[in-house]
């Protein structure tokens, strides 16, 4: 199942903070794209290459995180694991049909032709907008089929796992043939970049609460120093293949650091929190609502406000749309969950096994 609904015996604070601020980052980059996209004609604004210099961070933390709170279901069958396999895809699925209806009115496909059927069910069978919902499932399983046949040796798989993130991006050319505009893109290059990440969380939960144990501002500035002087050359000359997964190793250990040292009780950090035990909605919903942002400027006739005040616009629009986004996604996923549609975010139990919610032990009076 997803990040944020995966069980877990201890709440974790650092967990559902560095989920919230990941979240926010993703909902500011997808709003970023929108103004590169739809409003820049492809001219870069400053929220762009910001996104864009902390993609090493977003994405693998988000699956880093993902696989530390799989561990105790990997050393389970299968069958006790259908709401993380089964269950995301039924999410991925329906998610992902319901976003593709809207390519069926001509304004959101800027005069491409329709979907044909078979491009529908290519987008489902395939990683494609929802990518991340996918992907969750994909890792889970090859990973408990990879504890089992390498045992003890499971860790060094690492090693492969990271050559393939390297390589990622020659991926995408490969895989753009597949599906084409107004169609997303399959999104292999993705899987191949981000598998390494959950599969660490996976081996690396010792390493990561050491890290967080002797965290120092020092440490802390000395991470950030060398993110900045790997990430420069890498966008400037780009440098990819030769550099991300290297950034992400930077990056990570610079969230460790981070939330070592955060004082999780602060006001931001219980806001971050809170929007991190709701991710589903909001990485689902924030993508129909930047859809609907889009139509909006469009038929509204925002758009020549916009590129007579480009700067500005460029400056201001993202930060400003991401806060009233990330509201609105939240509110919506609770209240999809407490009505009658919440088999919208969550498989049914005929499909997956309904949860049976034992009774809490009575702890004895000894040790209370």
């Amino acid at each position: 199942m997803s990040v944020d609904d995966a069980p877990r015996k201890v709440k974790l604070q650092w967990v559902d903070f560095s989920k919230g601020l990941c979240m926010v980052l993703v909902v500011l980059f997808h709003s970023a794209l929108f103004m590169e996209t739809q409003v820049n004609d492809d001219y870069e604004g400053f929220w762009w290459p910001f996104s864009e210099a902390l993609s090493p961070l977003r994405m693998p933390l988000f699956f880093f995180i993902s696989g530390l709170l799989s561990v105790s279901a990997l050393g389970k069958g299968l069958g006790a694991s259908k709401r993380r396999t089964i269950g995301l895809y039924y999410v991925y699925a329906i998610w992902t049909f319901l976003f593709l209806i809207r390519l069926w009115l001509p304004l959101s496909r800027n005069g491409a032709p329709a979907p044909t059927a078979g491009e529908v069910v290519l987008s489902l069978v395939l990683p494609t907008s929802f990518w991340y919902l996918y992907a969750l499932p994909v890792f889970f399983l090859a990973t408990w089929v990879m504890i089992r046949v390498l045992g003890r040796y499971s860790v060094y798989a690492l090693i492969p796992l990271g050559i393939l993130s390297a390589l990622s991006p020659v991926l995408r050319e490969s895989a753009a043939t597949l599906l084409t505009a107004p169609m997303d893109n399959a999104k292999f290059a993705s899987l191949a970049a981000n598998f390494v990440w959950f599969y660490l969380g996976v081996h690396g939960r010792g390493l990561w609460d050491r890290t967080m144990a002797s965290a120092s501002y020092s440490k802390l500035a000395l991470a950030g120093a060398a993110y900045v002087m790997v990430c420069l050359p890498m966008m400037m000359f780009d440098l990819e293949i030769e550099l991300k997964v290297l950034l992400s190793c930077l990056a990570l250990y610079a969230m460790a650091q981070l939330v070592g040292l955060v004082r999780m009780e602060g006001t931001v950090p219980r806001m971050l929190q809170r929007l991190g035990s709701q991710t589903l909605p909001v990485y689902i919903f924030h993508i129909f609502l930047i859809s609907l942002l889009s139509a909006v400027v469009k038929i509204s006739g925002l758009m020549p406000i916009l590129h007579a005040n480009l700067d500005l616009s460029n400056a201001l629009l993202p930060p400003l749309v991401t806060l009233p986004i990330v509201v609105a996604t939240v509110w919506l996923g609770a209240r999809i969950r407490s009505g009658p549609f919440h088999w919208l975010l969550e498989a049914p139990g005929a499909l997956v096994g309904t949860r049976i919610r034992k009774a809490p032990k009575e702890i004895p009076e000894a040790v209370r």
